[in-house]
């Protein structure tokens, strides 16, 4: 016969698997918000196995291929172009407790639900937001064994009032210090002269948001070949002719967005026919800003000051481990015997194919 404890923990297990069932890890209850955590992770992929992420890049040419005559003698060469590159998982963790003596205090299915649902949902929104600041943040030393790579880590802070260009070589670490110490992206090096193709690119607006930060991104956006998103094929949807996400997005701070609204408005002769042309997601190309709230905290060890993101998300997304995507363990807290505990984990990494094509940062310089 089942003892009061079984009944227990078979209503709590029961429970609770309807509310996981119903609300997925990756759910949207107050995301909408969060336009660059919600793109990033619905366009994450999925890897097994393996204790690092390890990726291959070729860093300049053999000079093989050339314009030959019908006569002209084979002469190959071999170099080593190819250069390798590591990271190493990073894991976050959430979780939840259960008393299961409230199964008895919170008589009736409903109010059993409730309670449930309430903290599952505070466990998700702890775990989530911890992810989303990961996404901005980074390591903090060469020590921090937590902290997964971070958008800083792959499009970074390059050269103090450079009107444009690939002048991001290396990643800075969130410790702190104007910019932050630098160090080597996923190990491998590079400047000007070693491996100039891992740079990423970088504009430094120098806090002025106006016609010259327009020219800033004309060219970043033209340099690294963004397009507007695309309307999708209404048939094709669902199959794999049908467009995905938008592989371009540009992420900016509060600020940017108001600067650059109201500098539309003065702009253009017809404002008083048209009023609402410049209100509210300013676009440049017809790609839009979205609005991050991370951003309008200044990162001097980062990326400076009003930062402006513009992502490939084709070339740069997160890499979950399959084994543990959002993975849920239960268990009976060790020193209360009533107590249970459902713990949450993720195992994942912030995954680039090569920064030179990934996008660009445009921002005030920390040094600036």
């Amino acid at each position: 016969m089942a003892t009061d404890f079984d009944l227990a923990l078979d209503y709590w297990n029961a429970t609770l698997q309807n509310i996981v069932t119903k609300k997925p890890a990756l759910a949207t209850f107050a995301y909408r918000k969060w336009p660059l955590f919600n793109i990033f992770f619905q366009n994450a992929k999925k890897e097994k196995g393996g204790d690092s992420l390890e990726g291959h890049i070729t860093m300049d040419s053999e000079g093989n291929a050339k314009l030959v005559g019908i006569w002209d003698q084979d002469n190959i060469i071999k170099k080593n172009i190819n250069r390798k590159y590591t990271a190493f998982w990073r894991q976050a963790k959430g979780g939840m407790l259960w008393n299961l003596m409230e199964t008895s205090i919170n008589a009736g299915l409903q109010k059993i639900y409730d309670v449930l649902e309430t903290q599952y949902n505070s466990a998700m929104k702890d775990i989530l937001e911890a992810i989303y600041l990961s996404l901005i943040t980074g390591p903090t030393s060469a020590s921090d064994f937590e902290s997964p790579n971070s958008i800083n880590t792959w499009l970074r802070v390059g050269t103090a009032s450079s009107t444009g260009g690939w002048t991001g070589y290396q990643s800075r670490y969130n410790d702190g210090s104007t910019p932050g110490a630098a160090y080597d992206t996923a190990g491998l090096t590079s400047s000007s002269s070693v491996n100039p193709g891992w740079a990423s690119y970088y504009a430094d607006h120098l806090g002025n948001i106006d016609e010259s930060l327009l020219t800033l991104l004309d060219t970043a956006v033209r340099k690294l070949a963004f397009q507007a998103p695309q309307v999708p094929n209404v048939k094709a949807i669902g199959t794999e002719l049908g467009l995905g996400l938008a592989d371009f997005s540009m992420y900016t701070s509060d600020n940017v967005i108001k600067k650059l609204n109201t500098f539309y408005v003065k702009s253009d002769d017809n404002m008083g026919y048209r009023p609402d042309s410049h209100y509210g997601v300013p676009t440049f190309r017809s790609i839009p800003f979205s609005y991050v709230d991370l951003f309008d905290t200044a990162r001097t060890s980062l990326y400076g000051t009003d930062p402006i993101f513009g992502i490939n998300h084709s070339q740069l997304y997160p890499i979950i481990h399959q084994d543990w995507n959002f993975e849920e363990l239960s268990g009976v807290d060790p020193t209360r015997a009533v107590v249970m505990q459902k713990l949450i984990y993720v195992r994942y990494q912030m995954w680039c194919e090569n920064p030179q094509d990934a996008g660009f940062l445009i921002s005030q310089h920390p040094s600036s």
